[in-house]
């Protein structure tokens, strides 16, 4: 049976070691494929916001360089109109916008085209020889400039503005077709990507059947081997329980016949011993040390041998039932034991075959031997209940408990047998700290005398 159950153990093992696996390899490929995705859908995101921010900061520095010639045309015009603290003011302004934009040439991104590199250099022509062209009416007398400076802005600076502005959008129209070209590659980036999903998906998925179609075939493996194994393991179970009773039968039987023999054959010498001994009782006083030792020696060897007796098989389950035997195993456990137990017995429970007294019996027994050895119990009680369908033996202490489902020993293990081969039920109700009760359940089917 131990073969049985390490081939059945390994089996599984391999099983589970083979699906682990192919589950981890499956995990690996998915997981190496989602960082990879990962990784480009970040380098596009990256791509097109650094694109983005670039080509907004470039566009709005052409729209403020567009505005400071505006700006300028403005304050020159203020220059040559205003007079005394106003006119100072709008000169002061002029002058450090002149230097602003003789400091600050337009930005050149690294993304931008040929074509476009040479329109800003040509847009930087056009700012700086606007600027020179301000700069000559700044630097007129005051009655020139009243004369003429109106007519300089109109014939001289206008144009050139114009000229500026065109140069400016036309910029303006190039960055916006290669805006164009670059959304359309990272439209295409996208559909790549898209692509490798659906291939990474569609592999996934292949491995997945194959795991599946793997997993169906080795499982059906599996339990074929399983059930064959099982069924011998069932076979072997059977057979050992059946020994286990014969076992359990004999060892009743040679209790009982070992109980009677102690009881009717070495008790009646005791007995006889012990009147032989009461009609020769002397009369002098040196032998009379001697008679009364042998005397108080013959009780206890008689009182020694009827209480094995009893703990091999009280008479009174034989001849009184059950209810009597526990009553009587009450009172001893009481008396020899510091724990103390109370028997209770509700209906005659009158009506069990030998085997069901003596397995009750035995369950009581070993519950509260239990009770004494390990629960260190100082109360408990025991008892019998009678209904139209069952006989409900119930044995509850007060001791420190256990685990239940996780200790279990061989005497629970014994208990449990000797009810399932009855047909009853054992439960064990326990926690830490909180005793232990142990309940017995068995059918009328099995209170039927044999």
């Amino acid at each position: 049976m131990e073969m049985l159950i390490m081939s059945f153990a390994l089996m599984r093992k391999r099983a589970s070691l083979v699906l682990a696996l192919m589950v981890l390899i499956q995990i690996a490929l998915l997981g190496v494929a989602l960082v990879f995705l990962i990784f480009k859908l970040q380098q596009i995101h990256a791509a097109v916001t650094e694109f983005g921010h670039e080509e907004d900061s470039f566009l709005r520095e052409l729209a403020d360089a567009e505005s400071d010639l505006y700006r300028t045309s403005l304050l020159l015009r203020d220059d040559l109109a205003l007079e005394g603290a106003e006119q100072l003011r709008a000169r002061q302004e002029l002058i450090d916008l002149f230097t602003q934009i003789s400091t600050h040439p337009v930005h050149r991104p690294t993304w931008i085209s040929a074509e476009m590199r040479q329109e800003l250099d040509t847009l930087d022509f056009l700012r700086r020889d606007y600027v020179e062209r301000a700069r000559i009416v700044t630097a007129w007398p005051e009655q020139r400039r009243k004369l003429l400076g109106i007519s300089y802005l109109s014939s001289q600076l206008a144009p050139a503005r114009e000229s500026f502005v065109a140069s400016e959008r036309k910029i303006g129209s190039l960055v916006r077709a290669q805006s164009d070209d670059h959304d359309r590659e990272m439209a295409e980036a996208i559909e790549r990507i898209e692509w490798l999903v659906v291939r990474t998906v569609a592999g996934a998925v292949a491995l997945t059947v194959a795991f599946a179609l793997f997993t169906i075939w080795r499982f059906r493996r599996y339990e074929n081997e399983r059930e064959s194994h099982l069924l011998r393991l069932e076979k072997a179970e059977g057979d050992l329980r059946t020994l286990s009773h014969r076992l359990v039968l004999s060892q009743e039987i040679e209790r009982k016949n070992l109980s009677r023999d102690l009881h009717d054959e070495v008790g009646q010498l005791l007995t006889a011993l012990r009147v032989q001994l009461g009609q020769i009782e002397p009369a002098e006083p040196s032998l009379k040390a001697n008679w009364t030792l042998a005397s108080h020696l013959a009780d206890k060897s008689l009182r020694s041998v009827r209480a094995m007796a009893r703990g091999l098989r009280p008479a009174m389950l034989d001849d009184l039932g059950l209810a009597p035997a526990l009553q009587w195993l009450g009172r001893e456990v009481s008396k020899t034991t510091p724990l103390n137990v109370e028997v209770q017995v509700e209906g005659a429970a009158a009506g069990l075959s030998e085997q069901a007294r003596t397995s009750l019996f035995r369950v009581a027994q070993e519950a509260l031997t239990n009770c004494v050895k390990h629960a260190s119990s100082a109360n408990a009680r025991v008892s019998l209940r009678e209904s139209a369908a069952e006989v409900v033996l119930t044995v509850q202490d007060d001791g420190k408990g256990f685990t239940a489902g996780v200790t279990s020993g061989i005497g629970l293990l014994g208990m449990r047998e000797r009810m399932e081969e009855l047909g009853g039920a054992l439960a064990v109700i326990a926690s830490p700290g909180n005793g232990t009760t142990i309940r017995a359940n068995l059918p009328k089917t099995a209170m039927e005398r044999k």
